[in-house]
């Protein structure tokens, strides 16, 4: 009866036990004395749809979400907030009563990440690799700065759709085209899943040439701790921004979206550090 009582969170993706989000989230709870728990909700998409109707059962008042169902769980989401709703992924949800509410926090992990290393982004030049939900989010978080952004993907299309909506929504010229087309800015946002596909790719952004064309890079990807992008570009001192401190600041707004209240940032900082040590 005790174990029902206890709030369940957790992270929906699949696959998902390569996330270190319980490890930050349970410090959060644990250090505030919340009863609730922060699990693995690694579920194939045949069965999205029973657990989703499931969570009030199962006790899930909340939960993260990551690949692949940043878009797919848009079909659930009651209501959306207003930024998750021009972004187009949600991240978090938060479930009260029969209704799920549908928030982003990955648009602030950048912004607030960078900031905390790079300073003021107004009138930054940023270049995003990338079209995907994460992508999306980055190139949100830098424009609602007042960063200017230059968005690459290797299908030169999907880039361009994220620049014609959002130079709608921000009013403002918003550069897009593949691959390896522009080499110059201040800050350098790779935002695709490719480590974890190719883990041990060297594509042309991680060319020395390239990426000491960058004052900033900035790797949304955590595993590896370090990848190789950040390798070349720690050996050319350019500032380096790891995908930990993205995970940090958004899951720290995912923290006060669920409690109510204000997330112990330097707790969950800690218990992320003792995970990558």
């Amino acid at each position: 009866m005790l174990a029902h009582m206890v709030k369940q969170y957790g992270i929906l993706a699949y696959p998902a036990k390569h996330s270190l989000s319980p490890v930050m989230h349970n410090a959060g709870f644990d250090k505030l004395g919340i009863n609730a728990r922060y699990n693995f909700f690694e579920v194939r998409e045949k069965d999205l749809e029973d657990f989703i109707k499931n969570l009030a059962e199962n006790n899930i008042f909340g939960f993260s979400v990551s690949l692949p169902y940043k878009e797919k769980i848009l079909d659930y989401i009651d209501k959306i907030d207003k930024d998750a709703e021009k972004i187009g992924a949600v991240n978090t949800v938060v479930r009260k009563g029969k209704f799920l509410y549908g928030y982003n926090t990955d648009h602030l992990g950048v912004s607030l990440a960078l900031k905390e290393s790079y300073g003021d982004l107004r009138e930054s030049i940023s270049v995003v690799l990338g079209a995907g939900g994460a992508a999306r989010a980055a190139a949100y978080g830098l424009l609602a700065e007042g960063g200017h952004v230059w968005i690459q993907n290797r299908t030169r299309e999907k880039a361009d759709k994220i620049a014609v909506e959002f130079a709608e929504l921000f009013d403002s010229e918003i550069h897009s085209d593949e691959w390896g087309t522009q080499g110059t800015g201040d800050i350098l946002v790779h935002a695709t899943s490719m480590w974890h596909k190719e883990p041990d790719s060297m594509p042309f952004f991680c060319e020395p040439e390239y990426v000491e064309c960058f004052d900033t890079v900035m790797d949304l990807s955590y595993t590896p701790p370090v990848t190789p992008l950040l390798r070349i570009a720690n050996k050319l001192r350019r500032t380096v921004i790891s995908g930990d401190r993205m995970l940090l600041w958004q899951g720290a707004k995912q923290f006060e979206l669920w409690t109510g209240k204000e997330a112990p940032f330097e707790v969950m900082e800690g218990a992320l550090e003792k995970a990558f040590s």
